[in-house]
C-alpha cells in the first residue's frame, strides 16, 4: 500500500492535468546524451511523419547536438542516459525498432501519433527499467505481446482507444508492481485474469468498452483498489462480493449482461463515491446502501429491480444522484425516503409503478426531477412548489387529472425542459411572463387544456402542444423568437390561416405539424424558405390550391404528410427532383389530377408512399422499381424516422472522469408518425412500424392500364393498395417474389385471367381482397390463399375453388332464357367451319387449276408410297429371318 501512495504522490510531478505534453525541459539535464542513444532517437524520428513540426530542434546540427534538450526528451543528470520520452505528434508513422536502444528508459509516452493500425512492437518487453507506459488512441491494432509481462518494474500501463485484439497476455502476478491498468476503447475479449481481483497493487483498473465476456472475476484480496472501471463489455453471471476492496471508490460494471441480486455485493463499502450498474439484467430487491457512507452518485437504471425502495436510502445523507428509472420498483415513495438527503440534486424514477406521496418538509433542491409514469395524482402534486431552482422537470404520464395552480408558472430563470404531457390536466393556461436564460423547450401535449393559447415566454426552442383542445388562430406565434426549432399544435381546433410570421423561424424550424385542425386556405409559399426543416405535417385540415413552387426549396424534408386537405393540381415534378431524401410521401385524399409524373421515380428512399383518394389518371410509370428502399433489404435506423431538433435537455454529467463537464447539450429526437391504410384500416405508424414498413397505395383513382412488372422487383414491400382504379390485364405471373408482403389490395378493377400460382408462396400475406374484377380459373391451391374469407375473392363470376362455393369442374348453371340471349357460343364454331371450308378449297383449287402444282404433289405423293412400301418390305423379310432361327 506504500509504494502505492508514493506513485500517487509523485504521479502530479510528471503528469499535467492527467495528459503528458511536449516542450518539457528540466532544469536537472547537467550531463550531455550518449551517442548511440541520440543517433536511436534520430532514427524513431525518421520512423514518424512531423507535420507541426514539434521534433524540428531533433537535429545533427551542431546546436542540436546535446539530445538531453531535445522537445520532450529528459535525460538522467547523472548518467547522460535517456529515462523519459514523450512523443505526442499529430503525424503518422511506426515505431522504430531503435527505441529498444534506450535501454534505461523508465518513462514513455508516444499516445495520439497515428500507427496506422501496425501491431505493439514485441521489443517494448525489453526496456526492463520501464515504470510508466502509455501509448493511447494511437491506432494500434493486433494482439498484446506477452513479452509485456517482462516489465517487472512498471507502474502504469495505459493502451486506451486503440484497435487491440485478444485477451489479455499477462497477469497482476507477473507486473507486481502495477498501480494503474488502463485498456479501455479496444476490442480485447475472453476472460479478465482471475489475478485482477486478487491484484494488491492495482489501484485504477479500466477495461471498459471492449468485448470482454464470461463471468467476473472474485475481488477479494483488492484492498488497493480504488476505481473499477468495466461498463461497455459483454459480461455476465452474478455480480460478485466486493467486500474485500475496502478502498473501492467508483465502480462502473454499467451496460453488460450481468444477472442475479446484489444484496450482498457492495452495501458496506465505506468509502465507495461513485456507483454505475445501470443497463443490465440484475433483480432482486434494491440493496441496503445504509453502510456507504460516501456514496454521492447511485445508477441502477435499466435493470429488473423489484418490490419497495428500502427506507434506509434516507439515511445516505451525502446523495446527490438518484437513479432508479426504466425498472419494475412498486410502493409508496414518502418523506422518510428523502429524510437525509440534503444534498440531493438529481432524481429520476421514470417508467416503474411507484407512488409519491410527500407531505413534510422536502430537504434538498432538485436541479432534475424525472418521475414520468409514477404516480404524482390526482391532484396536482404541492411539494414541487418548494422546488425552486430546478432546471429539468418531467411528470408526464403521472395521473394528474387537476387544474395547474398559477404558482407552477413562476418558472426558475435556469429551465431547460418542462414536460407535463399525457396526463389528464384541464382548465386554461394564464399568460406566461417567465424569462429564462436559454431556450427551454416545453411539452404540454395530451391533456385537456383548452381556450385560446395565453401568451407564452419568447425565448422557447421547442413547444408541444398537441393533443388538447387549444382554439382560435395561431397568432400566438408571432410572440416567439427566431430560436424556435419545433413546434408542434397537431389534434386541436385551432382555425384560420398560417400566419406570415411563421417566416422568422428559417433558420431553425425543423419540424412542423399542425395536422388535424381546421386551418383553412391555401399553404403559404413562404414555407420554402424554412430551408432547414425536415418535417411537414398539414394532414386533415381545410387547406386548397396547389402545392406552392416555393417549397422545393426545402431540400432537408424527409417527411411530407399532406393529406385529406382540399389541395388540388397535377402532382409536382419537383418533388421527385428536390426531395432526395424523403422517406414519407402522403398527398391522399385530396383533389389532385392528372397522370403520375415520372420524377417520382427519383424517391430512392421513399418507405412509404400514399397518394390514395385523389383523381389522378394514366398508368402506373414502370420506374416504380427505383424505389429502391422496397426493394433492398435495410438494416433498422432510428435516424430514418427521428429528427434531430434544438432543446436545453442535458445529459448527467460523468463527474468521475476527471474532466470539467460539457456544456448541457442541445440536442433532443422528434420521433415521425404516419397514417397508413393497413389491411383496410386506416392507423397510425409509429417509430418502430415506419422503420419496418414499405408500403405503395394509389387506391381510389382513376388509373387505367396494365399493373406493370417491375413492381415485382420491390422485394421488400409490405403493403400493396391498388383498389378502386380501371387497371386491366393479367395480375403479373410473378407476384410471389414480394416475399415481405403481407397486405395485398386490388379489388374493384378489371384486372382478368388466373390469380397467379406464385401468390401461394407469400407465407407472410395476412390481408387480401381480389374482389370486384374479372379474374377466371381456380383459386392456386395454398395455405394463404384458402385462408382468406370469400369477400377477398367475390365479384369474379369465372373464379372457382376454395374458399368460394363455385367449384372447379362443374359448367356454371344458367337460365334457359340467358342461353337464348347469348349467341355467341354460335358465332365461335360457325367461325370454325368456314375456316376449314376455306382452307380445304384452296387446297383442291390450287390442284386444280395449276399443273405444275398438281404434278408436284402426285409425284411426291407417289415417291412417299413406294419408301414406305420398301422399309415395310425390307423389315418384314427381317422378322421372317429371326424368327426362322
Amino acid at each position: 500500500m506504500m509504494h502505492v501512495l508514493a506513485y500517487m504522490l509523485l504521479y502530479p510531478l510528471v503528469m499535467s492535468d492527467g495528459v503528458l505534453t511536449l516542450g518539457l525541459k528540466e532544469d536537472a539535464n547537467i550531463s550531455s546524451c550518449i551517442e548511440k542513444e541520440r543517433q536511436a532517437l534520430l532514427d524513431i524520428k525518421a520512423n514518424l511523419t512531423d507535420p507541426k513540426g514539434y521534433l524540428d530542434d531533433w537535429g545533427s546540427g551542431e546546436e542540436k547536438t546535446d539530445c538531453c534538450k531535445w522537445s520532450g526528451v529528459t535525460c538522467d543528470s547523472l548518467t547522460g542516459h535517456v529515462i523519459k520520452l514523450l512523443i505526442s505528434l499529430e503525424g503518422t508513422g511506426k515505431i522504430s525498432p531503435s527505441l529498444q536502444v534506450l535501454n534505461q528508459l523508465q518513462y514513455l509516452d508516444m499516445s495520439f501519433t497515428d500507427f496506422q493500425f501496425n501491431p505493439l512492437p514485441i521489443f517494448l518487453g525489453s526496456l526492463s527499467n520501464l515504470q510508466e507506459l502509455r501509448i493511447s488512441g494511437a491506432n494500434l491494432s493486433g494482439p498484446i505481446p506477452r513479452q509485456l509481462a517482462n516489465l517487472s518494474n512498471l507502474l502504469e500501463l495505459d493502451l486506451s482507444d486503440n484497435f487491440l485484439w485478444g485477451g489479455i497476455s499477462f497477469t497482476s502476478g507477473d507486473l507486481t508492481s502495477l498501480i494503474r491498468l488502463d485498456l479501455s476503447k479496444n476490442k480485447l475479449g475472453g476472460a479478465i485474469p482471475k489475478s485482477f481481483g486478487n491484484s494488491s497493487s492495482l489501484a485504477h483498473l479500466d477495461l471498459s468498452q471492449n468485448l470482454f465476456n464470461e463471468s467476473l472475476p472474485n475481488f477479494v484480496g483488492c484492498s488497493s483498489l480504488i476505481t473499477l472501471y468495466l461498463a461497455n463489455n459483454s459480461l455476465s453471471g452474478s455480480v460478485p462480493d466486493f467486500a474485500g476492496c475496502t478502498s473501492l471508490s467508483i465502480l462502473d460494471f454499467s451496460s453488460n449482461f450481468l444477472s442475479g441480486d446484489m444484496s450482498n455485493s457492495v452495501g458496506q463499502l465505506s468509502n465507495l463515491d461513485f456507483l454505475y450498474v445501470n443497463h443490465n439484467y440484475l433483480n432482486g430487491s434494491i440493496p441496503n446502501f445504509i453502510g456507504c457512507h460516501s456514496l454521492s452518485y447511485l445508477d441502477m437504471s435499466s435493470n429488473q429491480f423489484f418490490g419497495n425502495v428500502p427506507n434506509s436510502l434516507g439515511q445516505v445523507s451525502k446523495l446527490t444522484h438518484l437513479d432508479f428509472s426504466y425498472n419494475s420498483l412498486e410502493g409508496v415513495i414518502s418523506d422518510v425516503h428523502f429524510l437525509n438527503l440534503t444534498k440531493l440534486d438529481y432524481l429520476d424514477l421514470s417508467f416503474n409503478s411507484l407512488a409519491l406521496s410527500l407531505h413534510g418538509r422536502i430537504p434538498f433542491q432538485l436541479s432534475t426531477i424525472k418521475l414520468q409514469s409514477c404516480k404524482l395524482g390526482p391532484g396536482f402534486p404541492l411539494w414541487i412548489k418548494t422546488q425552486e431552482n430546478f432546471e429539468y422537470i418531467d411528470i408526464s404520464n403521472a395521473s394528474i387529472s387537476d387544474t395547474i395552480p398559477d404558482w407552477f408558472w413562476d418558472l426558475p430563470v435556469y429551465l431547460k425542459f418542462l414536460n407535463i404531457s399525457s396526463n389528464g390536466i384541464k382548465g386554461m393556461i394564464p399568460n406566461i411572463t417567465s424569462s429564462f436564460n436559454d431556450y427551454p423547450g416545453m411539452d404540454l401535449s395530451n391533456n385537456h387544456l383548452e381556450g385560446r393559447v395565453p401568451s407564452l415566454p419568447s425565448s422557447l426552442a421547442a413547444i408541444n402542444l398537441s393533443g388538447n383542445k387549444f382554439s382560435e388562430t395561431l397568432s400566438f406565434l408571432c410572440n416567439f423568437d427566431t430560436g424556435l426549432t419545433y413546434l408542434d399544435l397537431s389534434n386541436n381546433l385551432f382555425s384560420g390561416h398560417m400566419p406570415d410570421c411563421l417566416m422568422k423561424f428559417q433558420e431553425n424550424l425543423v419540424i412542423l405539424s399542425l395536422s388535424n385542425n381546421n386551418l383553412s386556405g391555401e399553404i403559404p409559399p413562404y414555407l420554402g424558405i424554412l430551408s432547414n426543416l425536415e418535417a411537414l405535417d398539414l394532414r386533415k385540415n381545410a387547406f386548397v390550391g396547389e402545392v406552392p413552387m416555393s417549397l422545393r426549396n426545402c431540400t432537408r424534408l424527409r417527411f411530407v404528410d399532406l393529406g385529406e386537405n382540399k389541395l388540388s393540381g397535377v402532382i409536382p415534378k419537383w418533388i421527385g427532383e428536390e426531395f432526395s431524401e424523403l422517406y414519407v410521401l402522403d398527398l391522399g385524399s385530396n383533389r389532385f389530377y392528372g397522370r403520375l409524373p415520372s420524377q417520382l421515380c427519383w424517391l430512392h428512399n421513399l418507405h412509404v408512399f400514399d397518394l390514395s383518394n385523389n383523381g389522378l389518371s394514366g398508368s402506373i410509370p414502370r420506374c416504380f422499381d427505383n424505389f429502391t428502399a422496397m426493394a433492398r433489404r435495410s438494416f433498422v435506423d432510428d435516424m430514418i424516422t427521428s429528427h434531430t431538433y434544438s432543446s436545453t435537455v442535458s445529459a448527467p454529467c460523468r463527474m468521475y472522469s476527471g474532466a470539467s463537464c460539457s456544456p448541457p447539450s442541445k440536442e433532443a429526437q422528434f420521433l415521425d408518425s404516419a397514417w397508413v391504410t393497413w389491411k383496410g384500416t386506416k392507423r397510425s405508424f409509429g417509430k418502430t412500424g415506419l422503420q419496418l414498413l414499405k408500403s405503395i397505395d394509389l387506391s381510389r383513382n382513376n388509373l387505367s392500364g396494365k399493373l406493370p412488372y417491375e413492381i415485382t422487383n420491390l422485394f421488400e414491400l409490405v403493403s400493396l393498395n391498388l383498389s378502386v382504379n380501371k387497371l386491366h390485364g393479367e395480375v403479373p405471373k410473378d407476384m410471389g417474389r414480394l416475399k415481405s408482403l403481407e397486405s395485398l389490395d386490388l379489388s374493384s378493377n378489371e384486372f382478368s385471367g388466373h390469380i397467379p400460382l406464385s401468390l401461394a408462396q407469400i407465407h407472410s400475406l395476412s390481408y387480401l381482397d381480389f374482389s370486384y374484377n374479372n379474374l377466371s380459373g381456380r383459386i392456386p391451391t395454398g395455405t394463404q390463399l384458402q385462408s382468406f374469407d370469400n369477400t377477398s375473392y367475390i365479384g369474379n363470376p369465372q373464379l372457382c375453388g376454395l374458399p368460394l362455393t363455385q367449384m372447379c369442374g362443374v359448367p356454371p348453371v344458367v337460365e334457359k332464357k340467358d342461353v337464348e340471349e347469348d349467341d355467341s357460343w354460335k358465332s365461335y364454331y360457325t367461325g370454325i367451319g368456314a375456316g376449314f371450308a376455306v382452307g380445304f378449297l384452296g387446297i383442291c383449287g390450287a390442284l386444280v387449276l395449276n399443273d405444275r402444282c398438281r404434278y408436284f404433289f402426285f409425284a411426291s405423293l407417289s415417291y412417299m408410297m413406294d419408301w414406305i412400301h420398301v422399309i415395310v418390305v425390307v423389315h418384314f423379310g427381317k422378322l421372317k429371318r429371326y424368327f426362322r432361327r
